[in-house]
């Protein structure tokens, strides 16, 4: 672990200050948080869980397999990571099940900031790390983090492979636990709308906190009326939803979160017909999918002059800047 991340990470319960101890971290009232493969493990046991991955990981930190799986390394350095083979579809949506397990590379996907320069980037459910190479390619100093244990170990093997430098914890994204003002930018994607809305809340203030001063967030968020958003929630029968259900939003309440939250906020279209489609994933897919994805970019780059076409986006980016 290196200085940066050390001197920034606090205790997740009462944001005391860590200390090193007997391979792990401990704050100023007690509370043990392990560190696997140099992975600091900062989730809080007792809260809530959001995601059967909390529960996967309390059980794996004690299950000397996933030390096995986090230190192999494959014979082909151009293999494609078997956890990204088989979680492609559970992180990038469901059209990517038509390549489950037959992936040729990695999709990386096109992030829509300007050039980090070196500024730090928190990643909020980074899960296998594809949103932490494409900061990094792009000039950020990528941290991220997830409830995933082994999400997390599979995104440092692929930052490895790829020749990335990012840092990485395991942590709740309603309790992170690093010093508030730590970062430049703060990004998600994917991850707020399968929280309740309380929660979604609680998160977005989280990040703020983390933020500094006039930092910048970019947090995807699905819209309900998207054709295809619009279409699942009647289907659903208009209810709020459950578990890792997706949550929906209208865009005037999605704004008026993230500015009282955050502070000023400008909505972008990301994508139509869906949730998670990438244009830059296109050749990847069977042709018919192709077509679809592609045509949601033309549509998401007709509504940067259009502006009210965003309100029709079945998912939508929030770009907020910190009061």
């Amino acid at each position: 672990m290196n200085n940066w991340l050390f001197e920034n990470l606090i205790c997740p319960r009462d944001r005391s200050s860590l200390k090193r101890s007997d391979g792990g971290l401990v704050c100023e009232n007690g509370h043990i948080y392990p560190v696997i493969s140099d992975v600091p493990i900062m989730l809080i046991e007792e809260a809530e869980s959001t995601h059967d991955y909390i529960k996967r990981t309390f059980e794996a930190v004690k299950d000397n397999s996933v030390l096995t799986e986090a230190d192999r390394s494959t014979q082909n350095t151009d293999a494609i990571d078997p956890f990204v083979q088989g979680e492609i579809p559970y992180t990038s949506g469901i059209l990517y099940f038509s390549v489950q397990n037959r992936l040729e590379r990695y999709p990386i996907p096109h992030l829509r900031l300007p050039e980090g320069n070196g500024a730090t980037l928190l990643d909020i459910g980074c899960n296998w790390g594809r949103w932490c190479v494409a900061a990094g390619r792009l000039g950020y100093r990528p941290i991220g983090i997830d409830p995933s244990l082994r999400a997390v170990l599979a995104a440092k093997r692929v930052c490895k492979q790829l020749g990335v430098e990012a840092d990485f914890v395991v942590g709740d994204c309603r309790f992170l636990p690093f010093r508030s003002g730590a970062f430049d930018t703060v990004f998600s994607y994917g991850v707020y709308q399968h929280l309740s809305k309380d929660n979604t809340k609680i998160s977005i203030e989280e990040a703020a906190r983390v933020l500094k001063p006039d930092g910048n967030s970019l947090i995807q968020m699905p819209n309900v009326y998207g054709l295809r958003q619009f279409y699942n929630y009647w289907r659903r029968g208009f209810s709020e939803g459950e578990g890792f259900d997706i949550r929906y939003w209208k865009p005037s309440e999605i704004l008026s979160v993230f500015e009282r939250l955050i502070g000023p906020t400008k909505m972008t279209a990301d994508c139509y017909f869906g949730l998670g489609l990438q244009s830059s994933d296109a050749d990847l897919f069977p042709v018919h999918y192709r077509f679809l994805v592609r045509t949601s970019e033309a549509i998401r780059k007709v509504s940067d002059r259009v502006k009210p076409l965003a309100r029709a986006a079945d998912s939508v980016y929030l770009y907020s800047t910190k009061n």
